[in-house]
């Protein structure tokens, strides 16, 4: 670890509620965006076990890591971490904080979860000190659709507060994350509910739906698909459609496509960690066939 940061009086610990005004000047400081209260507030205490940690100079925050608790999708819905609003002052980075930070929060998960989900950017590569054999990774493509022409549209919108009516179609299937109605309940109608909507297609007395979000950037109003629940079998039908009827449509690909009416906007890798000794041969499996969605980021929460 670099000596400047050895030097240093820094002091580290989970962040509370009133930390919110220097969590949002990091926050800035580090991605050129604010973020609300409400959003500090909604994802990292509704509940017990999610959790920001920081270094602190006297009084100031300089780096920051979020953990959101999440259940995966397995025979246990074992409780893991999803690691978010990772950031260091610009003047920090490069001698080893970070590093330190997730090496001190690694201490106090461990005994907790086995697993670490990681969604690592250009600029932040750092894995909790796990060691490489231990973290699985696989590489996803994000898309946006441009049409000249828009098809029929034969599927229907639907406000994202009917999800209260369609509890019964709502199962995890092959999800990376266990999703059940309480899972799409905090996630979609607790915070900003206003910006998503469902999709529905109804064919051969099955049902599919997409959630989506209105979106707005230099390009002016575009559509997120975040997240999927209803018939598995329909999903690939329902999915081909939507690229038909909705011009500036964004979504997570598996496989790099070569479509001239997709745009590929950026890849994200999700990396998961494991922090105790399991078979890594079997285990990749969840992370190959299991899906994940946009919705499962923070990318785009409007914060």
């Amino acid at each position: 670890m670099n000596s400047k940061f050895k030097q240093s009086s820094l002091i580290h610990r989970k962040l509370k509620i009133s930390d919110y005004e220097k969590f949002k000047k990091l926050f800035y400081l580090s991605f050129g965006k604010k973020v609300s209260f409400n959003f500090f507030k909604w994802r990292y205490f509704s509940n017990k076990y999610s959790f920001c940690y920081g270094i602190f100079k006297s009084e100031e925050l300089i780096a920051n890591v979020g953990m959101f608790s999440i259940k995966l999708n397995n025979k246990t819905n074992e409780r893991i971490y999803s690691r978010h609003s990772s950031m260091v002052l610009k003047k920090y980075r490069g001698i080893g904080i970070f590093s330190y930070l997730l090496k001190e929060v690694k201490k106090k998960i461990s005994d907790k979860v086995s697993h670490i989900v990681m969604w690592p950017n250009k600029n932040n590569f750092s894995n909790f000190d796990i060691n490489k054999k231990n973290i699985i990774k696989k590489k996803y493509y994000i898309y946006k659709t441009f049409l000249k022409i828009k098809s029929h549209k034969k599927t229907i919108n639907f406000p994202i507060q009917d999800l209260k009516k369609l509890k019964n179609f709502i199962d995890s299937n092959n999800n990376f994350f266990y999703k059940d109605y309480k899972y799409f309940k905090n996630r979609y109608l607790s915070y900003k509910n206003h910006e998503y909507f469902l999709n529905k297609l109804e064919f051969n007395k099955k049902e599919s739906y997409f959630i989506l979000k209105r979106n707005k950037d230099s390009s002016g109003l575009n559509y997120v698909i975040l997240d999927h629940f209803g018939s598995k079998k329909l999903y690939s039908r329902h999915l081909s459609l939507l690229k038909k009827e909705k011009d500036k449509l964004i979504f997570l690909s598996k496989k790099k496509l070569n479509e001239k009416n997709y745009n590929l906007i950026n890849h994200i890798i999700l990396k998961i960690g494991f922090l105790r000794k399991l078979k890594l041969k079997q285990n990749k499996k969840i992370l190959l066939y299991k899906d994940i969605f946009l919705g499962d980021l923070d990318i785009f929460i409007t914060i």
